[in-house]
């Protein structure tokens, strides 16, 4: 199935894989079709850092959202995995020639933010490892604003010289570079809200981010679904996901009918003091779900190591 929006009888649905954000995938030896993607570590406490390697692995671009270069700073690394984390960028690195690196399909790193919640001692650190950091004194948008903005900047010139290979397999299109924001949902109540806030706006305000931008933990996998009809793939197994899923209408109220869940909806209305979608169970390896707003879904990830990776 391809990655992206196709029609389907008298309607379009969008489609979407996850797959590539499970450790089954993460882990897989054979070549696997992921979208391009860029990661993005918030200030948040790194719950598993084997994920984040993995994650950043075959990632196409890191970057760290300001207090983001704190939790790797203090991440206790070796030598093999600061080798993932900190890139050695060469000695003389601006933004001119760090998009030039990037044209050429090298592994760039980034930090990003008004850097005001960077340790000194940090700052000097990664600058010293020859990372590219990048000030945006905007104070009227968050750090993880500023990094998506950051990431869309220098996706069209990424994505177009990696238009080969992978990215026709997966379906994304020339000029489009996903994001994941790692530890985006966990930590301070207050923050978790905020990151979802930005992942509702981003969504409808593509000179943000044009981009599908992932939340992920050790336990789940969140993004925001469109209006009509979505088909998401969601393999229940070791190292894939788990039976868990929930569909939360976080920006207003929103009409539901599925197909593929234990408990199914067939148009109802969904709202926070009503009807709400949680806990519920997949029994498909593809799931249907049509909304009349943009929802929330959240997928349980299995953390059990797949048997043959």
């Amino acid at each position: 199935m391809p990655y992206g929006t196709n029609d389907i009888g008298s309607h379009n649905a969008t489609y979407w894989d996850p797959t590539f954000l499970t450790q089954s995938s993460l882990l897989s030896k054979q070549k696997v079709a992921t979208p391009l993607y860029a990661v993005i570590v918030v200030n948040q406490p790194i719950e598993e850092k084997r994920q984040l390697l993995n994650l950043c692995n075959r990632a196409k671009a890191i970057v760290y959202a300001d207090g983001g270069a704190n939790q790797i700073f203090h991440l206790n690394k070796t030598d093999e995995e600061q080798q993932t984390l900190v890139w050695r960028l060469p000695l003389q690195c601006n933004r001119s020639n760090f998009e030039s690196l990037m044209i050429k399909s090298q592994f760039p790193i980034a930090i990003c933010g008004d850097l005001d919640s960077i340790e000194p001692e940090v700052e000097k650190w990664f600058a010293s490892k020859h990372v590219a950091i990048v000030r945006d004194p905007d104070q009227y948008s968050t750090d993880l604003t500023k990094s998506l903005k950051f990431v869309k900047s220098i996706a069209h010139d990424w994505a177009s010289s990696t238009q080969q290979g992978d990215s026709k397999s997966s379906g994304a299109t020339e000029d489009t570079l996903n994001a994941v924001v790692v530890g985006g949902i966990g930590g301070r109540f207050d923050q978790g809200f905020s990151q979802l806030h930005h992942l509702y706006t981003a969504s409808e305000d593509n000179s943000a981010f044009e981009g599908r931008l992932f939340l992920v933990n050790p336990q789940s996998v969140c993004f925001l679904l469109r209006k009509g009809s979505n088909h998401i793939r969601t393999p229940v197994g070791p190292g894939l996901f788990g039976e868990c899923v929930g569909i939360i209408p976080i920006g207003r109220p929103s009409v539901i009918s599925t197909k593929g869940l234990e408990w199914n909806l067939d148009g109802q209305l969904t709202e926070f003091g009503g009807l709400l979608s949680t806990s519920n169970h997949i029994k498909r390896d593809w799931i249907e779900i049509e909304t009349s707003e943009r929802v929330l879904l959240t997928i349980e990830l299995d953390t059990s190591r797949p048997s043959n990776p």
